[in-house]
């Protein structure tokens, strides 16, 4: 809208204006120069009308292009209008066992969703399922490993408002038969209260005497009231996971060869580097068949069109 009114502005400075000296150049006459303005003030009229719809519905962006589409940021650093495409891949055959299209940029909160599917389409009653730190979420996590779905999921690293690396929170070790925290000073942290952020509860562990007494809490926190830490209550399967996780780095290492073998194919051999449709709908069932061909080459590949045929021959 601000591009719109300075190309306004402009034509009604050359509407007050009749520059004789660029008598070789076009200049548009009075007519054209209204039209001109007429055309930008319905292109402003229908951008005011989308901010107003973002405002009412408490919308961040709205795409002129897709509706459902959303600025996400791409493999060479830029931004472009997207989708999010999720898979479940089979380690044996690097088949796609199921797929979904969101228009979160976010793979957060994704995980239990499409290891579930997984599971549901394989029939069994255990998994293990690798995924990288973009999906690492407590709630996610704890809800898989309740589901007999073993996770391997690299934990995010936070280093947080601290001028010290020592102080960082990995450092405040947790004694468990006490329930309480020890800082890097020595200090013992107390539990307290029990906070919920987004579904998920921490206990509170602090000791406010302590960090006002302390020499170094200038290099461990900024906080006036001195260093808390925030112990997630399923803490004890967090921590399994990531020990799981660390010592099984071969394992870990199979989810790149494996999940980003059918992205390869699809969108490097094949050349479907976006979607020719419109709509979270019709991207849906798009991405579907671009991945039931996929599966369907593969499956020639691995058994062969005679095998294939024989198999599907009636009885």
């Amino acid at each position: 809208m601000k591009y719109i009114d300075e190309k306004i502005d402009t034509y009604l400075q050359q509407l007050d204006s009749n520059d004789e000296n660029e008598t070789d150049v076009h200049v548009p006459s009075e007519g054209e120069i209204k039209q001109r303005i007429e055309e930008l003030q319905r292109r402003k009229e229908k951008y005011i009308g989308l901010q107003q719809e973002m405002g009412e519905t408490d919308t961040r962006e709205i795409s002129t292009t897709d509706p459902d589409a959303r600025l996400m940021v791409v493999n060479n650093n830029g931004v472009e209008v997207s989708y999010n495409v999720q898979t479940a891949v089979d380690e044996k055959h690097k088949l796609v066992v199921d797929t979904e299209v969101i228009n979160n940029p976010a793979d957060q909160g994704q995980l239990s969703q499409m290891a579930k599917k997984a599971k549901a389409v394989l029939g069994v009653k255990k998994l293990k399922v690798l995924a990288d730190k973009g999906y690492y979420s407590s709630k996610d996590l704890v809800d898989c490993e309740t589901s007999d779905i073993e996770t391997y999921v690299p934990k995010q690293r936070f280093t947080g408002n601290v001028a010290n690396p020592e102080f960082q929170a990995d450092k405040f070790q947790y004694v468990k038969e006490e329930n309480h925290y020890i800082c890097p000073a020595g200090q013992i942290l107390y539990p307290g209260r029990i906070r919920e952020v987004k579904e998920v509860k921490y206990r509170v562990y602090k000791n406010q005497r302590a960090c006002q007494q302390c020499e170094l809490k200038e290099q461990c926190t900024t906080s006036k009231k001195g260093r808390s830490i925030h112990r997630n209550l399923e803490q004890a399967i967090l921590d399994e996971i990531e020990r799981r996780t660390r010592e099984n780095k071969e394992l870990y290492a199979k989810r790149q060869t494996m999940v980003e073998h059918p992205f390869g194919t699809v969108k490097k051999s094949w050349g479907f580097n976006f979607f020719l449709t419109r709509g979270l709908n019709s991207v849906e069932t798009e991405n579907k068949l671009h991945f039931l061909a996929y599966n369907l080459r593969r499956v020639i590949s691995i058994l062969g069109v005679e095998e294939i045929v024989r198999r599907l021959a009636p009885a």
